[in-house]
């Protein structure tokens, strides 16, 4: 066997590998990776603190005293999708001591009626046009938790839990900072997995690896 024809093989054999390694890192991003790295700020991001008071009275009108309980959703997110029936327990469970709002940017009146569907709380659905909502409780990833005093002041806001899959129940920060409002306790910090935003962007765009779903 001649060296050019060996040198041919390992060329090819070097080569399907480096495609086969190729394929399954991009896999790894678009699938995984890029969901447990931290969403990049938007430009003329506006920090809101814990415990300022946010200008939400019109769009979360209350006729009690309870706190609020906000969920900022995409519904072209997989991060999304992977926390919804987490979601739900939760406003199954807290409904009747938080007013509950589910928040979405702008979408297709058909992915909107579809939302309502499927809702199977108390939670009244807010499309935020343009963004407001987000912007004055300072988020811009999702899912994210936002938790209101009952005089619009922000109490909690980050994710859910430290895993994608709200499986480790140490890392409940929503429930344990939903506990916590309720105690009449200070506002809590859980740190660096609590406040750092990962997932989504709000936007109702789709990226091309983003597929749409239906609501379990």
């Amino acid at each position: 066997m001649s060296t050019n024809s060996n040198f041919k093989k390992i060329f090819l054999f070097s080569f399907s590998l480096a495609g086969l390694f190729f394929i399954i890192g991009y896999l790894f991003w678009t699938n995984e990776l890029q969901y447990v790295t931290p969403t990049e700020k938007p430009k003329n991001y506006v920090e809101v603190k814990i415990m300022d008071k946010v200008n939400l009275e019109e769009a979360f009108k209350s006729p009690n005293k309870k706190p609020f309980f906000i969920h900022y959703y995409n519904p072209y997110c997989p991060c999304s999708k992977f926390n919804y029936n987490y979601y739900q327990e939760l406003s199954l469970k807290y409904q009747d001591e938080f007013n509950m709002f589910l928040v979405i940017r702008e979408m297709d009146k058909d992915v909107v009626d579809e939302i309502k569907r499927k809702i199977k709380t108390k939670a009244t659905l807010i499309i935020d046009e343009g963004g407001t909502i987000a912007e004055q409780t300072g988020v811009y990833s999702t899912p994210q938790a936002v938790l209101l005093n009952s005089d619009y002041t922000l109490y909690f806001r980050g994710n859910y839990n430290r895993t994608r899959y709200c499986t480790v129940k140490n890392f409940n920060f929503a429930e344990m900072a939903m506990d916590s409002l309720l105690a009449g306790n200070p506002a809590p910090e859980f740190g660096f997995f609590s406040n750092t935003a990962y997932g989504c962007s709000l936007s109702k765009e789709r990226e091309f690896h983003q597929v749409l779903f239906s609501i379990n």
